[in-house]
């Protein structure tokens, strides 16, 4: 039975993806693609125009907002469109053709997703056009700040 672990040990550490230890990691590739802060009122949708880093495989978008972590604190949604989208409307689930939602992060009824991830090209689907780029669409039911990290991805998933 030793021996068997010892094999398998091996092995998961030989693998193409290297899925134990540090090596795995040394593969990945991330950077910061733009930096974004602002304020959206209640029932308000505030938009940002955002060029897709090809250097990843995927965008990650990352949020925070003031009292995201109050029981009764603001229910801020964020949802990504193609860029062509000029009409965005809610409910979000509406909209269809060039607005329909390839992403959403924020607030839901299962708690808070603070990161909305988007893929084009590098193995995936090149959907965003040339150059790439997508709409961000904030909405919140009052008033908060919030601020958005955009990042891009390359590598295995460790």
């Amino acid at each position: 039975m030793p021996r068997v672990l010892a094999v398998a040990a091996l092995f998961l550490m030989s693998s193409g993806c290297a899925l134990v230890g540090p090596y795995c990691v040394s593969q990945q590739e991330r950077g910061t693609v733009t930096t974004l802060r602002g304020s959206v009122g209640g029932d308000a949708v505030v938009m940002h125009r955002v060029s897709y880093d090809t250097r990843g495989s995927q965008n990650d978008t990352q949020i925070d907002w003031f009292g995201q972590r109050d029981a009764d604190g603001p229910r801020l949604q964020i949802y990504a469109t193609l860029v062509s989208c000029e009409q965005f409307t809610l409910p979000a689930d509406a909209n269809s053709g060039t607005c329909a939602v390839l992403a959403r992060a924020g607030w839901t009824s299962q708690g808070i997703a603070t990161t909305l991830i988007l893929t084009h090209g590098r193995g995936n689907p090149e959907r965003l056009g040339t150059p790439p780029e997508y709409k961000l669409w904030i909405t919140s039911d009052r008033a908060t700040n919030y601020n958005i990290t955009v990042s891009y991805f390359y590598g295995p998933d460790c």
